[in-house]
């Protein structure tokens, strides 16, 4: 059987106050529409989405993106979203899956089983309904004989009425023959002077078609986001997820409600996290490192047994086994670190290749520069790589020693096996197994104080 999944995004999301479409903003990492639809991707279900305004600037986003959009130009309400999208479910042998945009923490599960739950009962449409101790603001649910009844809107709901715990997810599956032939009988009387997509059931229902209610107790994953305080109550509860999960991986996190780890992260297990720390999305941590507080892990990948110091910030960075990076290191985007390296406290690099064993231990600026085997850079060392409107590379071969606050003026090569010695600048190439120096010479004029009548001593 043939299902589709619609995806209703149109909203403006006023009560955000942002220049950024809703279903933009990120939860643990990722827009709240991507987290929707890689559900979809992951259960191979055809997926096209249904935008309001936002239609233009979320083209931006969805760039590259295998999904159909549809434009919803008036806000009429929910079925009329629906009938935007026709020629999305005009093929009457089948169903289509209808959703709402905006509910970032809903999981695989939860789709597969409400539709195999929907299939083995060979039914017309289906409603996901779940259980909560505060149903305001929800549709509630009606059942009559243990039969679906009826939906009713929260603004619609008597008093008696809204007392039922029950309540619609905004999540149905309808037969696309049904959607075709009886969206257009609802009605807009309602308190909003929408047409509501939740009158659909009951007209089926009416029409003697079989309505079934798919019922669950997992409230957390139809959470919906409206405002910056639900978006930060949504990235929580997804932070929170993310976190079981790694600590049941095997991953060692010291005060656990003090770390961010967001989706797509991958950690090896004994890897230890220390209180304070960030990995956001696309990071990759092997196995047996150390986290220590205040880093910050951005897109990196950092091999086995590796250790970032406190307060390090990686972005873009490659870094092999076995190194020791920080404290308050900066590494910057196309960094590649091999094994055995030490970059140590306030070095910060960019496009910066650095073979085996490099060290380089402090206050250093490594950019846009290639760093052979097992080479020491003395602190203070400085790749001049701009020169006021090109970027320069420096290549220092392997085996190499330089100086404390050295400066290597790009384009400059260092052959392997030589030597800079402190305070040099250095503007011409170096050949291999060589010393170069730049130093002005020293002069000292004894008794230049008492010249001047300044006191040598007490």
């Amino acid at each position: 059987m043939t299902i589709k999944w619609l995806i209703l995004a149109a909203g403006e999301g006023k009560r955000m106050k942002s220049s950024i479409p809703k279903v933009f903003h990120k939860v643990a990492g990722i827009p709240i529409l991507f987290r929707i639809l890689r559900i979809g991707e992951s259960l191979r279900i055809k997926t096209g989405v249904v935008l309001g305004k936002n239609i233009n600037k979320a083209k931006e986003f969805l760039q590259n993106i295998p999904v159909e959009l549809f434009e919803q130009k008036e806000r009429l309400g929910t079925a009329h979203a629906v009938m935007c999208a026709s020629e999305f479910y005009s093929n009457p042998e089948g169903y289509t899956l209808i959703t709402p945009g905006d509910i970032p923490l809903l999981e695989k599960e939860d789709i597969e089983n409400f539709i195999t739950f929907t299939l083995e009962r060979d039914t017309d449409a289906s409603i996901l309904a779940f259980y909560t101790k505060n149903p305001a603001g929800y549709g509630r649910v009606f059942e009559k004989d243990g039969e679906f009844f009826n939906i009713i809107e929260e603004k619609d709901a008597n008093e008696e009425e809204k007392k039922n715990n029950l309540v619609n997810s905004g999540i149905y599956l309808f037969k696309n023959s049904l959607l075709t032939q009886y969206l257009k009988e609802i009605s807009n009387n309602n308190a909003q002077g929408e047409y509501y997509l939740t009158d659909l059931p009951a007209i089926l229902k009416h029409k003697n078609y079989s309505v079934v209610v798919y019922k669950t107790e997992k409230e957390e994953n139809f959470y919906g986001v409206n405002d910056r305080k639900q978006l930060a109550d949504a990235d929580r509860i997804a932070i929170h997820r993310n976190i079981e999960k790694h600590l049941a991986n095997g991953v060692t996190i010291y005060q656990p409600e003090t770390v961010r780890i967001e989706d797509n992260v991958e950690i090896g297990n004994d890897t230890i996290i220390y209180p304070g720390v960030i990995v956001e999305q696309g990071s990759k941590i092997g196995k047996n490192c150390v986290l220590k507080s205040g880093c910050v892990i951005i897109e990196s990948l950092i091999g086995n047994n590796t250790t970032i110091l406190e307060y390090s910030h990686l972005e873009g960075a490659k870094i092999s086994s076995n190194c020791s990076i920080g404290p308050f290191a900066r590494l910057r985007p196309g960094t590649e670190i091999e094994t055995n390296v030490k970059v140590g406290n306030f070095v910060e690099t960019k496009k910066a290749i650095l073979k085996n064993g490099v060290k380089a231990s402090h206050l250093s600026y490594l950019g846009d520069c290639e760093i052979g085997e097992n080479t020491n850079i003395g602190a203070g060392t400085i790749t001049c790589n701009y020169d006021g409107e090109k970027k320069h590379k420096t290549i220092i071969g392997k085996n190499c020693f330089i100086g404390s606050d050295t400066q290597l003026v790009a384009p400059v090569k260092i052959g392997d096996f030589s030597y800079i010695g402190a305070g040099s600048t250095i503007t011409n190439n170096v050949p291999e197994c060589s010393l170069a120096l730049s130093r002005a010479k020293q002069k000292v004029i004894e008794g230049w104080p008492k010249k001047k009548g300044k006191k040598c001593h007490n």
